[in-house]
This record gives C-alpha cells, sequence and structure tokens, in this order.
C-alpha cells in the first residue's frame, strides 16, 4: 500500500487547484485555513483504496470530520492514488468548500423542498463520477437525472446518527452477474439505504461500470 505521506504529497497539488493553498504539516496532514486532510487505515485490503477524513476545523478536535474513501483503478500505486483522490475531490471535497463559499461554484444546492432535495434538510451534492468498461457513463446519467438520495431519503435518514453534517456516499457498481451497490453515512456502511440503492432501476450492462456521488446534509433546512 502507498505510504500515506506519499497521498498527501499527491493529493496537495490537485487540491490546490480546486480551492485554497494545501501545504503539508507535520503529523501527515494537509491544511489550508483551518481546513485538514489525512489518510486513515483503510477498511480494504486493495492498495488502491483510500481512506480519507476532511478536518472542519483541524485545531477543535470536538468538530465533527467528513469522512469518504475512493479506489482508483490502475496498477500503478501512484495513479490508482491519484485517480482516487480525483474521485474523492469531484464528490466529496467539493461539497464542503460550497458549504464554506455558499456560491453555487463547486455543487449543486438543494432545500429540502426542491425536487432532489432529502426531507428536513438542507443538502449539498458533489459531481458525479464513474467509470465503465465500455465507456458508457449511463450509471453517471441516472445518478444525475433520478438524484437517488431523495428517493432513498426516507430509508438513509434512518442511519443519520448526527444533528448538522452528515456525509453520504452512492455507489452503483455492476457488470453482468455482479453488483455492488453501497451507501456509506458517515464513513460507515448503511445496509438498509445500500439494498434500496441496489433495487432502483439503474441502468444494467454487461460490461463493469460504476458511478459515485456525494451528499452532505448541512443541517435541519
Amino acid at each position: 500500500m502507498i505510504d500515506p505521506q506519499r497521498v498527501l504529497e499527491i493529493a496537495a497539488p490537485m487540491l490546490t487547484e480546486v480551492g485554497g493553498e494545501w501545504r503539508l504539516t507535520d503529523g501527515q496532514m494537509l491544511r489550508s485555513g483551518s481546513l485538514g486532510v489525512r489518510v486513515l487505515p483503510s477498511h480494504s485490503d486493495d492498495h488502491r483504496h483510500l481512506d480519507l477524513e476532511l478536518l472542519l476545523n483541524a485545531d477543535r478536535p470536538d468538530v465533527p470530520t467528513i469522512v469518504d474513501c475512493a479506489v482508483g483503478l490502475a496498477a500503478d500505486p501512484e495513479e490508482a492514488a491519484r485517480q482516487a483522490i480525483q474521485a474523492w475531490i469531484a464528490t466529496c471535497l467539493v461539497t464542503v468548500l460550497e458549504m464554506i463559499e455558499q456560491q453555487g461554484r463547486l455543487a449543486t444546492h438543494f432545500r429540502s423542498t426542491d425536487p432532489g432535495g432529502f426531507p428536513g434538510w438542507h443538502a449539498i451534492v458533489g459531481g458525479v463520477t464513474g467509470w465503465s468498461a465500455d465507456d458508457s457513463t449511463a450509471k453517471q446519467q441516472w445518478i444525475a437525472d433520478e438524484m437517488p438520495w431523495s428517493i432513498l431519503a426516507p430509508v438513509i435518514a434512518e442511519g443519520l446518527d448526527r444533528p448538522f453534517l452528515n456525509g453520504i456516499r452512492l455507489l452503483v457498481g455492476q457488470g453482468g452477474d455482479f453488483t455492488e451497490c453501497e451507501v456509506r453515512i458517515n464513513g460507515q456502511r448503511h445496509d438498509p439505504s445500500s439494498t434500496a440503492l441496489a433495487a432502483l432501476n439503474w441502468p444494467r450492462a454487461d460490461a463493469f461500470g460504476l458511478a459515485r456521488t456525494f451528499v452532505l446534509l448541512v443541517g435541519p433546512d
């Protein structure tokens, strides 16, 4: 597995391109103002898999953090790390930066009553990323069009364990007879939501493909 410090060295210029100036500090953390990013121990045996924690205030351990994971597809460990970091930036990081900026530049805001909204919450939704063996973008387009976080809101709501700042990652992966759908709430897999996501009418295909997005529920709307 690639060394966590090397992961952060790769990530620093990638994060800076999105917003802020991110620098590696002692203690294996990237910092940009009060924000921090660090690599957590992986919950996967796959060396291409990264678990990342975004600290909203790196100087205050009592402030909630946003945890998510991503995986690269390349055989080369450093290239796989870049792929995983890019997917994490495009889906997870941008929701937090948008919460700070409040300009609609990096992610999309949904009020609870909007189409695609999450009842009772203000939601910030990141981009949709993905990959397919046959270059299809059907699964990504389905997520963008159908906004499954809204469809699954009653099930997801049962797994929310914070009064503010719940991070939700949705992933649809499938090819042939293999299916892996997952919903993670604050970094932990939520089985009822994952099962419900797998049962939705997203595009099936013979070639393997996956799509993911991230939703930040900021607080009661």
